[in-house]
């Protein structure tokens, strides 16, 4: 199956973005993202300093290979792979009831004052959206001809994507606060 080469590129750059900034949050403050996933309570206490380094890395490992169309593929399988972690660790986490904890997602990925948001349901949203976005990564371009234009679309595409998670990290980051203005 081939996928629109302009689609592609988008979903290539807006998935090694994400992934990218996820991984610089991580490094940048490795104790706050070790606590954080130790507070799922899924895995010993000597595994979890270990396993933060590595979850940090393969995102930035996937954030540098998927613009290298060599290396496209097998980082999309590990993006998802990733994904597909992360997913089962918060619905693991959300099923046990223990949703008062730091996420660990990345930058905004807290309230202001610096305490967890807690889990919900839309953490799970957040990471099907991210496998959506990732996924046509898999797929082999087409052969049409890139042109001028499709420069301008992906740049545009980029622009609201970027704005899009944005937006969807500082809503879950202030769940209490948009409730209540919702009300």
């Amino acid at each position: 199956m081939v996928i629109d080469p302009v689609f592609l590129r988008t979903s290539q750059a807006a998935a090694g973005i994400v992934f990218g900034i996820a991984a610089l949050a991580k490094l940048i403050d490795m104790p706050r993202f070790t606590q954080a996933l130790a507070s799922y309570g899924l895995l010993p206490g000597s595994l979890v300093p270990p396993l933060a380094w590595v979850l940090a890395l393969t995102e930035l490992t996937v954030a540098i290979a998927l613009p290298v169309d060599a290396l496209r593929q097998f980082a999309a399988l590990g993006g998802l792979a990733l994904l597909a972690l992360f997913f089962g660790a918060i619905a693991v986490s959300l099923a046990r009831g223990n949703r008062d904890i730091d996420c660990g997602c990345w930058a905004f990925g807290q309230k202001a004052g610096g305490t967890p948001a807690g889990l919900s349901g839309w953490h799970l949203v957040r990471v099907a959206l991210l496998t959506a976005l990732l996924a046509p990564s898999l797929l082999d371009p087409s052969g049409r001809a890139v042109v001028w234009i499709d420069y301008v679309t992906v740049l545009g595409s980029l622009a609201v994507a970027a704005g899009v998670f944005f937006v969807i990290d500082l809503l879950l980051a202030n769940q209490a606060a948009a409730r209540k203005l919702g009300s």
